[in-house]
């Protein structure tokens, strides 16, 4: 890419921000390939807009715009809280949306208080609800669930006589209630798992069912225990949308300073108000501490050691620039015309919620669905991970795949306006489910995929942007 080029680039970012948001006319495709494209959108940092490879299908865009409603008032319900925190609520177990039939469950111990009851009395026309009771309440789940850390992280446990050590690989409430999930696998070390279970199924099922009386004894409630390995960062392997300038944008590739890839995600201003640039705190380490761009090796800028969330996998680049952009690449990983979209706020995720994976490596995977909220991960690198989300591709997803490895720190956001503009959730921290890559995900497409083939998963996981934002004091840029 020309250094002219770049400068044309930078130079279609000052136009009006109407030209961003009022037009009407949908060109482009959000699924796997790109996300909603307005026609005449100057907001890009690429001179060569065109129409991308598929259009966007209208029957989505009215689930999207369902699902923006529901949101609303899950978020009345919930009193704005976020996934974690609603445990404040008594009673509360959790909320589930489903756009595709304009209907909301609300998962309950108990009656819903008076303010809940009014707010469901009083729904927009087409607005069904149903309230189902719980058998444990959001904060008995999180009470049993602290009891299995030690120093903030999940404590190791013993089997048997031999006293086997076995490893919680993940642990969560469920959606409606009834117990709390425990996944587990068989401790070889930090940052080492099984690539296959070395179990039969018999043998598993035993041990699964010995894991449960174990953490059932231990939390005082009914547990599931399953059988999965430690989550897969994906982040590492030498190498690594290409080459970005400032003012830097998110959902860019980068060269962490391992060597590896991984993306950049959202730009952020810290308590100071200097500019940063968001991405996977497991990406971050060795090498120099420098993060480059993926072509042509220009430094973003280096690691900052003061601003770091450990259990939100989180780290901001300092940036010499000063600079970084309130918007997120998309379209598919070797996308060459820069296009972009707003950033014009964040959000809060709910069971059921349709949001787009924007990995730099594989590019823009959409209505990838909610399964989980509220959970603890261990990452690869050891550390865990207390709040996270947990997303699949759906079947609405093109290629059933939402995530691909190298994509961690990739922001995750919600299409707002007609996908006109991006509503940010969340950044992704580890992947899950090995899926068999589709035909338009290989060698030539994934970034990296002439230095090692493609490894696509169903499941991505997510640090809410909210958490995030909450524990570093770092504030979202928007536009």
């Amino acid at each position: 890419m020309t250094a002219c080029t770049r400068r044309g680039k930078r130079a279609a970012i000052a136009l009006p921000t109407a030209a961003i948001l009022t037009s009407a006319l949908l060109v482009a495709a959000f699924p796997a390939g790109a996300s909603a494209q307005p026609t005449g959108n100057r907001s890009v940092k690429g001179t060569a807009l065109g129409r991308s490879s598929q259009e966007t299908d209208p029957g989505v865009l009215v689930i999207l715009k369902k699902q923006q409603a529901l949101d609303k008032i899950a978020g009345d319900i919930t009193e704005g809280l976020s996934e974690s925190d609603r445990a404040k609520i008594s009673g509360f177990t959790d909320i589930e949306v489903d756009p595709e039939h304009n209907h909301l469950r609300l998962h309950w111990k108990g009656a819903p208080p008076q303010r809940v009851q009014h707010i469901l009395a009083h729904l927009p026309k087409g607005v069904t609800v149903e309230v189902v009771t719980a058998r444990y309440s959001k904060a008995e789940l999180h009470e049993a669930r602290n009891k299995l850390l030690r120093g903030g992280k999940p404590t190791a446990l013993r089997l048997g006589s031999t006293g086997e050590p076995i490893r919680i690989t993940s642990i969560g409430p469920t959606v409606d209630g009834s117990s709390l999930e425990i996944s587990y696998d068989e401790d070889r070390g930090a940052g080492k798992r099984d690539a296959v279970d070395p179990l039969s199924r018999g043998a598993r099922q035993e041990k699964s069912g010995g894991v449960k009386a174990v953490t059932d004894r231990l939390t005082g409630i009914n547990t599931v225990a399953t059988y999965k390995p430690l989550s897969e960062d994906l982040s590492a392997a030498p190498a690594n949308r290409q080459h970005d300038a400032s003012p830097w944008f998110g959902g860019s590739a980068l060269r962490n300073p391992g060597g590896g890839i991984c993306s950049g995600s959202f730009s952020v201003k810290n308590k100071g108000g200097d500019f940063l640039l968001m991405s996977a705190r497991h990406c971050s380490r060795g090498g120099d501490g420098l993060w480059r761009t993926w072509e042509g090796g220009d430094v973003v800028g280096g690691n900052d050691a003061a601003e770091v969330a450990v259990p939100d996998d989180a780290q901001g680049i300092h940036l010499p620039s000063k600079q970084a952009g309130p918007y997120l690449y998309d379209g598919p990983a070797t996308r060459r015309d820069g296009y972009a979209k707003p950033v014009v706020g964040w959000g809060h995720n709910n069971v059921g919620d349709y949001v787009c994976a924007d990995g730099a490596n594989s590019g823009v995977h959409c209505n990838v669905q909610v399964a989980k909220t509220d959970i603890g991960i261990m990452g690869g690198d050891g550390s865990y991970r207390p709040f996270t989300d947990l997303a699949y591709a759906s079947s609405l997803t093109p290629d059933g795949v939402a995530a691909v490895n190298g994509d961690s720190g990739g922001p995750v956001f919600a299409g707002v306006s007609n996908f006109t503009a991006d509503e940010a959730r969340g950044m992704i921290t580890a992947l899950d489910k090995t899926v068999t890559c589709p035909s338009s995900l290989n060698k030539d497409t994934v970034l990296d995929g002439h230095i090692r083939t493609p490894w696509c998963l169903q499941g991505v996981y997510y640090v809410p942007i909210y958490q995030t934002l909450h524990d570093t004091g770092w504030t979202l840029v928007t536009l």
